[in-house]
């Protein structure tokens, strides 16, 4: 796929975010309560350390309830334990660089192994660095520092959690809402690019509509708790995206065979679903409604393409039992294994922070801890952005930032009441802001941080403090891009191992399913957990690289081909028993994982090596999966999509 192609998926995404008013006011009143109350009782100094406890709240706001609680709460233990390190080896130069980059490793593998949305590690290391370049203290004062900043961090969690008293099942509905709003825009894509010849492309749209639905699959997973039955609400949300698959996977048959376009009526449909289920409501009709004709959904009663369309997908697809969880312990095991990205990610973070360090204690520096934040900050947030991207914003919006600050105090200095209505204000409207919004972000969290460390300065005066401020997060970004140069992006090695394990993981699902005639709950969930890791690969490549290579590009037709496997071991029906088709489709995809090993898809090693592979199995009775095991194989080979309106290329003798 072209990058021209890639950009245009990124318009096909939904309307750009809103700026979220309930998350602006939930954490106006967070961050207003913990520095305003700890002020008045302790004083504004301590009220500061009260207020980095409530930067918790920039963490999680899109992850389920059942998931969101635990991983929030280890995350506010972790901004307890680094400040605490951070304070006590303060004054010792090599502990504070041990520790910091200890601290910059680690907390970027928590967040990367847990999917934790946020951004990044950039406030933990934030946390800590604050703490490790103050002026050493006693353990006594070390501990009440601490517990202002455990007050804040747990009033943020309470906030975080709220919302659970009111819509407990609000952030997979909206995942889900928006699953089927993106699959309506496929739909109206579709019929539009058949309705005139020659076909047009639909495919960025196509990818957009999977990403949403990857999206949705992700959080009903990320709902699910371990050991208790899942709610019936739940359950009613997996078995909406059962039927969800079967009507995208008969949309994308239609994109890829041509024939006839769907109805005119699916689009509406799906967006009445998508309106329902942001409701809390469940859709009245488990089908789209019936006009005109469509192609045939995969070939689930055993049918042949050839046959007569119906209307829409045969019928409602049964959703199968939930497969079992994967556990905290495997996900922290892949997190190190050769197919995940994150070692790299956290070796660049940490090597990043752990020069800054270093540098903010040599040099004379009014604020050192500002260099190894900003040398996190060039490699954290800023979601589908590149370093060179990131840095770029953060720079715009730190020196917007610093330039309002210094024409402020230089008409007004304000005193500690203005200090706590001004920064709770701000940071409240910085949180309501889109992710995507990092330049804006930047700018208002610039005043804040400049506010809070005036405050508990001996001398208050903001001109020269955020001229340094300046200085200082420049040279940590410009030390941030040197790591990124240093430690060259996600290795290809990890990469194709991420490609082969998901390659094999799917032979497996699909050899059990021919082997047994049914579903098989513990080999599905592996496959589907193993092409999860390789979304997370395709999408953290292209934002850890300095000039751009492609190589998600590469990949993204290999994931879609893997994805159409598993969706069509998914949504078939319950047949006989074929174990010696079991037998040779299983040999044919170990085959096309280990060739997967060699090199990425469309080059010349991976070429070589698929041409030593047996031919596509023609699994009898099945004309559908050797049509998707074509099309995995030349996605391998060639790293392209199969034209629209075309069958997957033949082989030859």
């Amino acid at each position: 796929m072209s990058r021209a192609v890639t950009r245009k998926a990124h318009r096909w995404r939904t309307v750009p975010p809103a700026f979220d008013r309930w998350r602006a006011v939930r954490s106006t009143l967070t961050f207003g309560l913990c520095l305003g109350a700890v002020t008045a009782v302790a004083g504004l100094h301590y009220g500061v350390f009260a207020a980095i406890g409530c930067y918790v709240d920039a963490y999680g706001t899109r992850d389920p309830y059942p998931r969101r609680g635990p991983v929030l709460g280890l995350l506010c233990a972790g901004f307890v334990v680094t400040f605490t390190a951070g304070s006590l080896v303060a004054g010792d130069v090599w502990a504070m660089t041990a520790v910091l980059a200890v601290v910059a490793g680690g907390a970027t593998l928590f967040v990367h192994t847990l999917h934790l949305s946020g951004p990044g590690s950039y406030f933990v290391v934030l946390v800590s660095a604050l703490a490790a370049f103050l002026p050493p203290v006693g353990l006594a004062e070390t501990v009440t520092r601490a517990c202002c900043v455990a007050i804040g961090a747990s009033v943020s969690w309470l906030s975080a959690m709220s919302g659970r008293l009111v819509r407990p099942y609000a952030p997979e509905e909206r995942a889900v809402s928006a699953a089927f709003r993106s699959v309506a825009a496929f739909a109206d894509t579709a019929r539009r690019a058949a309705a005139v010849p020659p076909r047009g492309d639909s495919s960025a749209a196509r990818r957009s509509a999977c990403t949403a639905v990857h999206a949705a699959w992700a959080a009903l997973e990320d709902a699910r708790g371990r050991g208790t039955a899942p709610a019936p609400r739940r359950l009613a949300l997996f078995d909406l995206m059962v039927r969800l698959e079967a009507v995208f996977d008969t949309l994308q048959n239609a994109a890829e065979r041509g024939g006839d376009p769907v109805p005119a009526t699916w689009a509406p449909w799906l967006r009445a679903s998508a309106a329902a289920v942001r409701a809390g409501a469940t859709p009245g009709s488990p089908l789209p409604p019936s006009g005109g004709s469509a192609p045939a959904p995969p070939n689930r009663a055993g049918g042949t393409p050839g046959a007569p369309p119906p209307s829409r997908p045969a019928r409602a697809p049964r959703a199968p039992r939930l497969p079992p969880r994967r556990s905290l312990g495997a996900e922290m095991r892949h997190a190190v294994s050769s197919a995940s990205p994150a070692p790299t990610v956290a070796l660049r973070v940490a090597l990043a922070v752990a020069v800054g360090t270093a540098l903010g204690w040599a040099l004379p520096l009014l604020h050192p801890a500002w260099v190894a934040v900003g040398a996190a900050a060039s490699l954290q947030g800023g979601p589908g952005r590149q370093p060179s991207q990131r840095v770029g914003s953060r720079f715009v919006g730190t020196v917007a930032g610093v330039a309002i600050t210094v024409l402020v105090a230089q008409v007004h200095q304000p005193g500690t009441g203005a200090t706590v209505a001004v920064a709770t204000v701000v940071h409240g409207v910085s949180r309501g802001l889109p992710p995507s919004a990092l330049l804006l972000r930047t700018l208002l969290n610039t005043p804040v941080a400049l506010l809070l460390v005036d405050a508990v300065l001996p001398k208050p005066d903001l001109a020269p403090l955020a001229a340094y401020r300046l200085l200082d997060l420049t040279l940590g970004m410009c030390l941030g891009m040197a790591a990124a140069l240093l430690v060259r992006g996600v290795p290809l090695r990890r990469v194709r191992a991420a490609v082969s394990v998901a390659v094999a993981a799917t032979g497996s699902a699909v050899g059990e399913r021919l082997r047994t005639g049914t579903f098989h709950a513990a080999s599905e969930a592996t496959a589907w957990q193993r092409t999860s890791d390789l979304w997370t690969m395709h999408a953290s490549v292209p934002v850890e690289e300095i000039r751009a290579t492609r190589t998600a590009d590469r990949l993204w037709p290999s994931l879609l081909a893997i994805r159409r496997l598993l969706c069509w071991n998914l949504l078939r029906d319950a047949s006989a028993p074929a174990p010696d088709e079991s037998a040779r489709v299983g040999d044919f995809l170990r085959a096309l994982s280990g060739a997967a090993r060699t090199d990425l898809p469309g080059s010349p090693g991976i070429g070589s090596a698929l041409s030593r592979v047996p031919r596509t199995p023609r699994p009898a009775y099945e004309p559908e999966l050797h049509r998707r095991l074509t099309a995995l194989r030349s996605a391998l080979e060639d790293a392209a999509l199969p034209p629209p309106a075309t069958e997957p290329p033949r082989e030859t003798n």
